[in-house]
């Protein structure tokens, strides 16, 4: 798969991931609609799970390209947000979770005192995780890991994310849970336009250089699409 480098990559691999996801939903939902009423009742189950299924897959898939693209801009760990710092240090943070020896509280210490200057690493491949099971608490994180505006997202996070999360993992489990068809259409909506939204707020994002700690400023894409500081040149 190609490397995301520039703000053209990026913006190639949200729209290709999307499309074909969007494209399931309408198809799912072009059944249902055309479908006799018993038919209906286990489209619109078949239809929570597929939500569900994109929702996730989408908001992982597009988070890592979006950290793809930050690990590639050639920038220093100090040139960062504190969210992408967070990312950076998430390994040696989830050692110490498990043990408290002051060896490992040292290495991040240090990582703070002697590593700032040092080219960006980061672990992109696993900066997103949803554990299978993407709420508003994980997703949250997401969006603080990733330093983005979760506005859009807060408003609906127990009218569709909790809802829907429940709705899946009821079907999931072999419950016999009746989707009633305004409760599919409301969510089919709202997931679509989630996913829409998501796409532009990374877009918007790498667009504005969200990703840079106050203050950088001069950092603009050289010829290659990486960040190169002026005041270096």
């Amino acid at each position: 798969m190609k490397k995301i480098r520039t703000l053209q990559d990026l913006t190639d691999r949200l729209d290709d991931d999307l499309v074909w996801r969007k494209r399931e939903i309408s198809t799912l939902k072009f059944l249902h609609d055309r479908a006799r009423g018993h038919e209906k009742t286990a489209l619109r189950r078949a239809g929570i799970a597929l939500l569900y299924a994109h929702f996730e897959g989408y908001f992982k898939a597009a988070g890592t390209s979006y950290a793809e693209y930050v690990s590639r801009q050639n920038l220093r760990y100090r040139d960062l947000v504190p969210g992408f710092l967070a990312l950076s240090v998430r390994a040696k943070l989830s050692q110490v979770a498990d043990s408290a020896r002051g060896q490992l509280l040292s290495q991040i210490a240090a990582f703070f005192v002697e590593s700032m200057d040092e080219p960006v690493r980061l672990s992109w491949e696993n900066a997103v995780k949803t554990k299978s099971n993407l709420g508003s608490e994980r997703l949250k994180d997401i969006f603080a890991f990733l330093a983005l505006d979760y506005q859009y997202f807060e408003i609906r996070e127990k009218t569709v994310i909790e809802h829907l999360l429940v709705h899946r993992n009821s079907i999931a489990h072999g419950k016999p849970l009746l989707v009633e068809d305004d409760d599919f259409e409301r969510l089919t909506k709202e997931v679509t336009g989630m996913l829409d939204k998501f796409r532009d707020i990374l877009e918007d994002s790498a667009q504005a250089q969200s990703f840079l700690r106050a203050g950088v400023g001069d950092v603009e894409p050289n010829s290659s699409g990486a960040f190169r500081d002026e005041s270096e040149l």
